[in-house]
């Protein structure tokens, strides 16, 4: 199998290298450059790793990069606009658990919950990547928001399994929703910092 990155062939010392070879060596060789694998195709068929690892056979294989920076601009600029959809949705819910609208109410808040745990696993990435610990993002008090989000979680858990919606109503407005509302802040911050950083 042949194998370009970025339009330049790679040469492997041995034949055949695996398919976790060949994956590996592309990773290295876009690592050196501060770049993830943008995209994978197999033949003019694109696929992810995943099904790049399990494939057998194949002429050509072509992997191109995309800088890291690149990468983190977009994946924040997504999580600040999801971030205002996630604190507006988090209103509704609130709205109709207050409006005895419960399943509306429920299954809002249900969808919430996924967005709120993928806004934070961006905002730890993002950490990575960029090297920082939670003093160091905006203000510094990243560390203190995310525990006041997790422990209001707790309670917004603990109303949706005694049945109790108003008490959830309240939660979601007082305690969950703030914390969302600061996350903005510091999902900007984190932008700023990698515009500026990352090369």
């Amino acid at each position: 199998m042949k194998v370009y990155l970025d339009g330049e062939e790679i040469a492997f010392p041995e034949n055949s290298p695996s398919k976790g070879d060949v994956l590996a060596s592309v990773k290295e060789t876009l690592g050196r450059k501060a770049s993830l694998i943008r995209s994978i195709e197999v033949d003019g068929t694109e696929m992810d790793e995943e099904g790049f690892l399990a494939l057998s056979g194949g002429t050509e294989a072509r992997f191109e990069g995309r800088p890291v920076r690149e990468f983190l601009a977009e994946t924040l600029a997504d999580a600040s606009e999801y971030q205002k959809r996630l604190a507006a949705g988090l209103a509704r819910a609130a709205d109709h658990l207050e409006a005895d609208r419960t399943g509306e109410g429920l299954e809002l808040v249900g969808k919430a919950a996924e967005g709120i745990g993928w806004v934070l696993q961006v905002i730890h990435n993002s950490q990575l990547l960029l090297g920082l610990d939670d003093g160091e993002v905006g203000s510094g008090g990243l560390g203190e928001t995310k525990t006041a989000l997790l422990s209001e979680l707790e309670n917004a858990s603990r109303s949706v399994e005694e049945g109790k919606p108003l008490e959830l109503a309240y939660t979601l407005r007082s305690g969950i929703l703030p914390r969302i509302e600061s996350l903005g802040g510091y999902i900007g911050a984190l932008k700023d910092i990698g515009d500026s950083t990352v090369q």
